[in-house]
């Protein structure tokens, strides 16, 4: 998992990203991405043309890269470096949260390629091919 996350080079915790940091971190990314690709194309883009439009798909991007930064920041708080409070600033977990975060809407728009086949209405959403 360490050469997904190559942008993040904390040597000091290294062996604490080793072991739980990482998987946790990315499998926090594949689920709301894949969540919010549910929603978008499966739960939205089957009831009406509401939804199907490039605004709304990145408005759906932009909520998953947020929710990814916010349970990044709390649970690998909580998890690798075992903070009780949120009080002390690591930048550390910051800069996780910020990497996991522009992965988000990568794998996000991926995702889309793949998922846009399942939906009536966003079809052509994000691109038309």
């Amino acid at each position: 998992m360490e050469l997904f996350y190559f942008l993040f080079e904390s040597q000091q915790y290294w062996q604490t990203w080793d072991e739980k940091g990482y998987t946790i971190g990315f499998m926090i990314l594949l689920c709301f991405s894949f969540l919010y690709n549910v929603l978008f194309y499966i739960v939205f883009g089957r009831r009406g043309m509401r939804f199907s439009t490039l605004p709304r798909w990145f408005l759906f991007g932009v909520c998953n890269v947020f929710t990814v930064f916010i349970i990044s920041i709390a649970i690998e708080g909580f998890s690798v470096f075992e903070l009780a409070t949120l009080g002390d600033f690591y930048y550390e977990i910051w800069l996780f949260a910020m990497i996991n975060a522009c992965y988000a809407f990568v794998l996000y728009f991926l995702l889309s390629l793949a998922f846009k086949r399942f939906s009536i209405y966003s079809k052509f959403i994000p691109l038309k091919f």
